[in-house]
């Protein structure tokens, strides 16, 4: 009788709790603004990879193919890409990516799981342009957590809403699931692969690539944009680039032209 009094109590305690998580969460399917265009190369669902479009159980051929492409990094040597606004990437890296910090508490994401392993790991960034420039181009992220040379891990610890349920299981002698509203609920994308809209920008001496996040991501009505101020897409060798998240310069860099086919992806 006390197990099953305690455990009512606990139980209403959830209860009255879960009223009070954040009601912004969005799982509308909303589309990349390359889509407006009517000439992408791949359906809405589907993400490209060197001249096919695949949703995971389904491959068919792209409309076009991204023959020309740019990449930068943090680790080569060939290229750069720093980290201008730490703030503005850790969220890039859990709300657009789902990469990290799912918890919503520092303390419940542990090693690799926690953002910070990321602001000092390996980022690539590849942006990709049709051979007849036609107003789109494709981004792609790539994001990796710093690695230590002697013990690598990761973890999430539960939130109380987990130490609820474990208890109601332990007490009630089976399992319960209660969840945790403050929890990240966002889709996983690494690589992160958005079609983007090109425009020119200062004075046509220049061009911005932008796109909304990930339909099914905590990004999907924030604008990604990479900032090329001075050349075009044509011109090979360098460009000195900005990424911005919303109005936000978040990292900078250089990108240089893809060696290798289909930039390596």
């Amino acid at each position: 009788m006390k197990n099953l009094l305690l455990a009512s109590t606990l139980l209403a305690s959830a209860l009255m709790f879960a009223g009070c998580g954040p009601q912004n969460q969005s799982d509308g399917n909303v589309n990349p603004i390359a889509l407006v265009s009517g000439n992408s190369a791949c359906p809405n669902g589907y993400w490209y990879t060197n001249g096919t479009c695949t949703n995971g159980s389904n491959t068919i051929g792209s409309n076009f193919a991204y023959n020309n492409g740019y990449y930068a990094d943090n680790y080569s040597g060939t290229t750069s890409f720093r980290i201008t606004d730490q703030t503005q990437m850790k969220e890039f890296f859990k709300l657009a990516m789902g990469v990290c910090d799912r918890g919503a508490k520092n303390y419940q994401n542990i090693g690799s799981a926690n953002c910070s392993y990321y602001l000092s790991g390996y980022v690539d960034v590849i942006l990709q342009f049709p051979a007849q420039l036609n107003g789109n181009a494709l981004a792609t992220f790539i994001a990796r957590p710093r690695q230590n040379p002697y013990v690598n891990y990761t973890g999430q610890l539960p939130s109380g809403w987990g130490l609820i349920g474990a208890a109601l299981g332990y007490l009630t002698g089976g399992q319960m699931y209660i969840p945790d509203p403050s929890y990240y609920t966002g889709a996983y994308r690494n690589p992160l692969q958005l079609q983007m809209v090109v425009s020119p920008t200062n004075n046509n001496q220049g061009f911005e690539a932008r796109a909304y996040g990930d339909a099914w991501t905590g990004y999907n009505q924030t604008m990604v944009t990479i900032q090329v101020l001075n050349g075009n897409p044509q011109t090979g060798g360098n460009l000195n680039f900005n990424l911005l998240i919303g109005n936000t310069t978040a990292a900078q860099g250089t990108m240089r032209t893809c060696q290798t086919q289909n930039c390596g992806l």
